[in-house]
């Protein structure tokens, strides 16, 4: 009896444990891999938004919606980003802008579409 409870514990608290530690790293490492492109493709989203406004515009909540891995076998991907412009001191008018990168035809990415929402007054993004 003592043995059959010895187990039972010992494998409640292996099935328990593993699997929450596991997802946590997982989830960190999936957020760092995704703040790393971002930051990566940071100038070039300045420029687009430069190019697009004719101004550099102030931005903030930035994220990364889609990574679309292209052809099979290559390293050639879409990146789609979305920020949010303001002016001043994060006031309007605010944009919802969304940018699709590839560096499908250059080693640099470019912008392959670019769309703008213009945000009402009341309405919030989520950061």
């Amino acid at each position: 009896m003592k043995n059959s409870l010895l187990i039972l514990i010992a494998c409640l608290t292996f099935f328990s444990y593993s699997p929450v530690q596991a997802e946590t790293v997982t989830k960190n490492d999936l957020q760092l891999r995704e703040d790393l492109i971002f930051i990566m493709l940071y100038p070039s989203i300045q420029q687009e938004l430069k190019k697009q406004y004719g101004e550099i515009k102030q931005n903030y909540c930035g994220k990364i919606l889609q990574i679309k891995k292209l052809p099979i076998g290559t390293y050639l991907f879409n990146v789609t980003v979305q920020v949010t412009t303001f002016e001043g001191a994060h006031g309007p008018p605010n944009d919802l802008v969304t940018i699709t990168f590839s560096n499908e035809k250059s080693i640099e990415s470019q912008a392959i579409d670019f769309k703008r929402r213009r945000l009402k007054p009341n309405e919030k993004t989520k950061c």
